[in-house]
């Protein structure tokens, strides 16, 4: 037996699926509770039992998603961090840039977080010229000197960003030889490894942010890689990266900063691989959780972008494009100034929990909503593995909005449900019509705990005709890491002219980058027949500030004319207008490599003429006023063909699917639940 684990930890349940290799089937799918204070305890836990079960010999490959770097920035636990830059520009970091987004007219709107002070941002005296020649030799006693005063302050990580490092990085190599020398117990941190592309400003704040969690997420990916090795010695470990692909440790180490969005990242990538083996070409993916919400539009490929703001904090690293509410089962409802119903986006977390979870809660949760309305079982969760408390729920319901609004248990807790649901369609918008992408042309596939009980009554507000929900949707984004690839890139910015540039130079710039990549995943054991390189080009218009970014084939008179082209529709895609007169500028020249790793089949099962079996019936409320005997099936008793129409509650281990009056399930052949909702036009 080959095993290929796949473990997702949440901010309350730690998800794990284990695929068998030789037999070509998922064989395990399992939740833990997650312990955010000791991670680790919760890893050997699960790497106890697999242990015990299948065997030390039997794990091949571990997959992990963690949000161990995105929590250490959240809860401001990073480490004592000290900044070396290019004399005369010590304040670059501080002043940051003017732009306040959506808060342009706010003057009290905050300013970036700062994770260092301005007395451990030290000079040095050395300078390139933006095409990285040297203008001005690196002054190796003044390193000394700096290093050695950041020493004296104590900190325990140094960013090294010295100006137009993107360009050429040997000052900072220079910087990071005498840092070792000095103080070999200090983390470094290079804007030429972090982000080495132009923007002095960011590529600064990410070069401070990957030495701030640094340490701490080098020893938690330390310490993950020690524990499967004493489990596992077969096995090989690789983390989650936020570009949806997964690197080793070791990869990792220097730029931990890239593993920010591990954690909901799986969900999107398993999201893909689903739509491909349906033929689904459009996709929102949907991932509801204990705490949070993420959401992603999935127009063929996964959305990308190459910064993110996290806590206040600017982080330049691709990662795939996920919008984040503070929406989830553990969400707390409570009424706010003035009568009004708020959720979220505090969540009552692992420790207490829903009220209902019997762990000293008290205050309404999403959770406890759910149960007063009866689309949670009342009785047991988890397939009958956690038994909670509905009396408990329906007290924690009332006595944060019922008694203050006047309002019976039921609709106290509808309310609550309305309100989550008005949060996560207004995300939505923005990142489908806003961008503009129609709603009623794409599938939601929802997934994580909550995702399939609140997914229908979303899709019907966001005007979402179909619903696609996969086998065990509690786990999904376990799931999704078996689907992931190793992934590597490499990118340089150099400003050339489209119209006018040598398309050897052009070429041999490229093979060069991929060089640089097929080495990188060599050395995490990646097989030459098993190596896929792509190229992209960020492009803009001459005299633009930002690039769009576009896939480049190859380099020939004939890929300069299409480059363009992609380029236009790109922009008038994203921005809503092209134009096709102007010149076109490359920016960025980046080569994207995937070790690729053969993906677990969907098995497909043969279609039964048999009618589902209802389980037993309780009353479900779908509204105000509207309290129905609803039908309760088991997921696991349900074969390809079977139709269920709502209203009926759908219940298995890892989750609950809810289906509304007038909606309508099928069962695929892979056991999915082809969910569709009526149109206007079906109620007329």
């Amino acid at each position: 037996m080959r095993l290929r684990i796949g473990i997702d930890v949440g901010g309350t349940f730690t998800d794990v699926t284990a695929f068998d290799e030789d037999q070509g089937e998922v064989i395990a799918i399992r939740k833990y509770s997650s312990n955010p204070g000791q991670p680790m305890l919760v890893m050997d836990e699960i790497a106890r039992e697999f242990h015990a079960e299948f065997g030390p010999d039997s794990v091949a490959l571990i997959l992990h998603g963690s949000t161990a770097a995105l929590n250490t920035m959240l809860e401001g636990k990073g480490v004592r961090v000290g900044l070396i830059t290019t004399q005369g520009f010590r304040d670059v970091y501080e002043i940051g840039r003017q732009w306040r987004g959506a808060d342009v007219f706010n003057m009290y709107s905050p300013a970036p977080k700062m994770l260092l002070t301005r007395d451990r941002v030290v000079e040095v005296r050395e300078r390139l010229d933006y095409q990285g020649e040297v203008v001005e030799p690196i002054d190796i006693a003044g390193l000394e000197r700096a290093v050695a005063g950041l020493v004296a302050q104590k900190v325990d990580a140094i960013a090294v960003s010295f100006l137009f490092s993107y360009a050429n990085p040997r000052h900072e190599q220079a910087a990071a030889e005498v840092i070792r020398r000095l103080a070999p117990q200090v983390y470094v941190s290079l804007s030429s490894n972090v982000n080495p592309q132009w923007r002095e400003y960011e590529r600064t704040a990410s070069a401070v942010a990957n030495a701030y969690i640094g340490p701490p997420t080098a020893r938690y990916l330390q310490d993950l890689e020690r524990l499967s090795q004493s489990y596992f010695p077969q096995a090989r470990i690789l983390m989650m990266k936020s570009d949806g692909g997964a690197a080793s440790a070791a990869m990792l180490a220097a730029t931990p900063v890239q593993t920010m969005m591990s954690g909901p990242v799986a969900g999107v990538i398993g999201s893909r691989y689903l739509g491909d083996v349906k033929g689904i070409e459009n996709l929102l993916s949907f991932d509801v959780g204990g705490t949070s919400t993420d959401m992603a539009v999935i127009p063929g490929l996964p959305l990308t972008k190459s910064e993110l703001t996290v806590a206040r904090h600017p982080v330049r690293s691709e990662a795939v494009d996920i919008d984040t509410i503070g929406a989830g089962g553990g969400s707390l409802a409570s009424i706010q100034l003035g009568g009004v119903l708020k959720v979220g986006p505090q969540s009552a977390g692992a420790r207490p929990g829903p009220a209902c979870y019997m762990r000293g809660g008290t205050d309404a949760t999403l959770t406890d909503a759910l149960v007063v309305l009866g689309h949670l079982n009342p009785k047991v969760l988890l397939d009958g593995k956690m038994p909670i408390d509905s009396q408990k729920s329906h007290d924690a319901v009332m006595k944060s909005v019922g008694h203050e609004l006047g309002m019976s248990a039921a609709d106290a807790a509808w309310g609550i449900l309305t309100v989550l649901s008005a949060n996560v369609v207004a995300a939505m918008r923005t990142i489908t019509v806003e961008r503009g992408y129609d709603p009623r042309e794409f599938t939601l596939i929802p997934f994580g705990g909550m995702g399939p009980t609140t997914a229908n009554k979303i899709a019907a507000d966001l005007g979402v005709h179909r619903i696609l929900v996969p086998r065990d949707p509690g786990t999904f984004s376990a799931y999704g890491m078996l689907v992931t690839d190793i992934q590597q890139e490499r990118s340089v910015t150099r400003l050339t002219r489209l119209a006018s540039a040598d398309v050897a130079t052009l070429d041999a710039m490229y093979r060069g980058l991929e060089e640089k990549v097929s080495a990188d995943l060599l050395r995490e054991n990646v097989l030459p027949a098993q190596l896929k390189l792509m190229r992209y080009a960020g492009m803009r218009y001459a005299g633009q500030s930002y690039e769009v970014l576009v896939p480049v084939t190859g380099f020939s008179e004939a890929e300069r004319k299409d480059m363009a082209g992609r380029f236009h529709a790109a922009h008038l895609r994203r921005y809503g207008h092209s134009a096709d007169n102007q010149p076109v500028e490359i920016v960025t020249f980046k080569v994207v490599g995937l070790g690729v790793i053969p993906k677990p089949r969907l098995r497909a099962f043969a279609a039964a003429a048999t009618e589902p079996v209802v389980n037993h019936h309780r009353p479900v409320h779908f509204g105000p006023g509207l309290t129905l005997d609803t039908p309760i099936y088991r997921r696991a008793l349900l074969t390809p063909g079977m139709e269920i129409r709502g209203p009926a509650v759908i219940e298995e281990q890892t989750s609950t699917t809810v289906l509304y009056p007038g909606e309508l399930a099928h069962v695929d052949e892979y056991l999915n639940l082809e969910i569709t909702l009526p149109t206007s036009e079906s109620l007329q």
